[in-house]
């Protein structure tokens, strides 16, 4: 990991824009756990990429896994089947053995439909913003009210003692 770590830190100005694609593509939600992920690299890649799983949560790489070149442009890296539900990135760190450049960037895919959240958080916040649209609805209401009856509000009151 150390001579990865000095290929990133080498190289960064003369980068490769990598346009990786992955399967499961980057971005998307799967529903059954996988052991695996591919990506393919715009470009060739060397032997000696390297692959990391993070979990979801503290963000911790998973442990254990096995990177295998599968192609002169893609890499799988493989993996104990997930079982904790959340968002899991893939990151990646490599060069191309053309000219030397370093290939570096990520992917990420959520298993379980709702993330690893509960699915209920909304239901709280909505739970929440019930009595406060409800007191606001109310308070609205009652100053309206005494406008329409001749009365001036404690609102008009107030802007009056201001000069407006």
């Amino acid at each position: 990991m150390a001579s990865a770590g000095a290929l990133f830190v080498g190289a960064p100005a003369t980068a490769h824009e990598s346009d990786a694609v992955s399967e499961p593509p980057s971005g998307s939600v799967i529903d059954e756990p996988i052991s695996e992920v591919t990506i393919e690299f715009g470009v060739d890649i060397a032997d000696d990429i390297e692959l990391a799983l993070f979990g979801p949560g503290d963000d911790e790489i998973v442990e254990p896994t096995t990177t295998t070149v599968t192609a002169s442009n893609a890499a799988m890296i493989e993996f104990d089947p997930l079982e904790q539900e959340g968002t899991y990135i893939v990151r990646y760190l490599g060069r191309a053995p053309i000219d030397g450049h370093t290939i570096v960037g990520a992917v990420s895919f959520t298993y379980g439909a709702n993330g690893g959240g509960s699915g209920t958080s909304w239901i709280w916040f909505l739970l929440a913003m019930i009595p406060i649209l409800a007191i606001g609805t109310a308070w609205s209401y009652r100053l309206h009210r005494r406008q329409q009856a001749g009365g001036r509000s404690e609102v008009d009151q107030d802007l009056s003692d201001v000069g407006v």
